[in-house]
């Protein structure tokens, strides 16, 4: 059973009484959502989508912590925003100038993305609920129990319990109402009189009464658990570095109960997902990602989702975007060709595709594998690969659109990701090549040419062509014949194109002009 669904089953098990199971996720706008991020949103997604086809009610609310402090620059950020360094991301401008802050533009920007996924959670902007005065009660419950919050985050921590950082221990942050920034160097809260006083580093100090006050955001682990009280979570995920044996879901769950009465959600922890070929971490901040966004450039959604869905939540794995992109485009498409045809499949890989929303058209168009090894042959033309693949139907939209999508993913692919790649028809016979041949393949070659120059070849359908194609290389061993004939069509495309695969033999030869093609294949 696919973790998703038995998470359900779960959740159902321990929530089934409660009219609305609440589902949790959560991002800081810290600079562009990266795909690593994507897994924390779609790890709830799954879990959610599960619950409905169990039958259950569900609320999927993402939260946008826009309220949490601008920290750093990230890669690809003016340095001259150094100056905002302490204000929340929701009073940072917008460095591209399109949006109302810094955190409004990777918002919107991740949201868009999101759609594309045919993802909508509830989204809640943390600074609108701060600002709101939506937590006031909450803040105060906090500031009355701030030595007990002390000890407990203490406890999960190396250094010593001590006793003047425990009487000045505050697990709020203020953000200054004269600089905007949270430099506090000093700050005390009087409960009987609800007044909360402070100094900021701007030389700003104030007294000002808790309630009405909208400058304060509780720190991060008094924060998680605060708001799983108020919306009532009862599954939310977290990345490796929450999950820790003193991370902040253990610590928060402690504050939790001991503070906010009431239970921690069910948790599940994800790996972290890596570029492959670089071991670096993938970090807003460095620069070293790629969005979502990104990754539609190559791929549909349904391809993306059924590639989270694959892997357990525990386990790690890198994204290619070499010949990996191929290879699960491939995959895809079988898989979803059996799905839609009824099948047996077994029925973990069955439930993967559920998760992933298969389109059929993705296995009737074209397979992305022949355009990639096709298209650029004929100079990224569509209108005329589609004249030569008179097999499909694109008088059907879907198939149409299908192929299309196909044909804009392999154009980005080629041009931009793997260039190396795009293959070429050669200019010269390949002499050098040639004479590593043994005699045997040599007689091969020249039974294909005689083939290509024959009259015969007009007449033939593709399939008879294809299967004659097949047929020049004979082995009383069918296995042997198997290699040898993929030994045969791996020399043809050395031949004509200076690489080991390639389109459908049969399209290549109505690509490639007849006298060309000879020309290659003469010694």
């Amino acid at each position: 059973m696919h973790w998703a669904i038995e998470t359900a089953a779960e959740l159902i098990r321990q929530h089934g009484t409660e009219e609305t199971i609440v589902c949790a996720s959560g991002i800081s706008p810290s600079g562009h959502v990266h795909i690593g991020n994507f897994r924390e949103v779609v790890t709830t997604y799954f879990v959610v989508r599960a619950l409905e086809s169990l039958g259950a009610k569900t609320r999927f609310i993402f939260s946008w912590d826009d309220y949490d402090r601008f920290r750093k620059v990230p890669a690809g950020i003016p340095e001259h925003f150094e100056a905002y360094i302490g204000l929340p991301y929701s009073e940072v401008p917008d460095p591209y100038g399109c949006h109302s802050s810094y955190a409004a533009h990777f918002e919107a920007e991740f949201e868009s993305a999101l759609a594309r996924f045919n993802i909508y959670p509830e989204f809640i902007y943390q600074s609108e609920m701060y600002q709101a005065g939506t937590y006031t009660e909450a803040i105060r419950e906090a500031l009355l129990n701030r030595h007990q919050i002390y000890d407990i985050i203490t406890s999960y921590k190396t250094q010593d319990w001590d006793e003047v950082e425990r009487a000045s221990y505050y697990p709020i942050n203020i953000y200054c109402r004269s600089c905007g920034k949270d430099t506090m160097t000093d700050m005390h809260y009087d409960s009987d009189s609800d007044i909360l006083e402070y100094t900021c580093a701007c030389g700003h100090h104030e007294y000002t009464e808790l309630e009405g006050f909208n400058r304060i955001k509780l720190t991060w682990k008094v924060d998680w658990p605060m708001r799983w009280r108020h919306e009532n979570v009862v599954f939310e995920p977290g990345g490796r570095d929450h999950s820790a044996e003193n991370g902040s879901f253990r610590v928060s769950s402690d504050l939790t109960r001991k503070i906010f009465s009431r239970p921690a959600p069910h948790y599940i922890p994800y790996e972290f997902i890596g570029l492959k070929g670089n071991s670096a971490k993938m970090s807003s901040s460095t620069g070293h990602l790629i969005t979502p966004a990104d990754l539609l450039k190559v791929y549909p959604a349904e391809i993306i989702l059924f590639l989270f869905s694959k892997y357990d939540h525990r386990d790690a794995f890198d994204i290619g975007l070499d010949e990996d992109i191929n290879r699960l485009y491939t995959e895809y498409e079988r898989l979803v060709g059996r799905y839609f045809s009824d099948e047996s499949l077994d029925a973990p890989i069955a439930e993967m595709l559920q998760l992933s929303v298969p389109n059929a058209s993705i296995a009737t168009s074209p397979k992305f594998s022949n355009i990639a090894s096709t298209l650029p042959l004929l100079n990224f033309d569509r209108s005329l690969l589609m004249s030569l693949m008179t097999e499909y139907d694109f008088s059907n939209e879907e198939v149409l659109n299908a192929f299309n999508m196909k044909c804009e993913h392999v154009e980005f692919w080629l041009r931009n990701l793997s260039s190396k790649r795009l293959p070429t028809v050669q200019d010269i016979f390949n002499s050098f090549y040639y004479k590593s041949l043994t005699q045997t393949e040599k007689n091969w070659i020249d039974t294909f040419k005689n083939l290509i120059a024959s009259t015969e070849i007009n007449h033939m359908s593709s399939e008879v062509l294809l299967q004659t194609i097949y047929d020049i290389v004979q082995h009383s061993s069918p296995s042997q014949r198997r290699k040898d004939q993929k030994r045969f069509f791996e020399i043809i495309y050395r031949m004509i194109l200076g690489q080991s695969n390639g389109p459908q033999i049969t399209l290549l030869i109505q690509m490639v002009p007849q006298a060309k093609m000879i020309k290659l294949l003469s010694a």
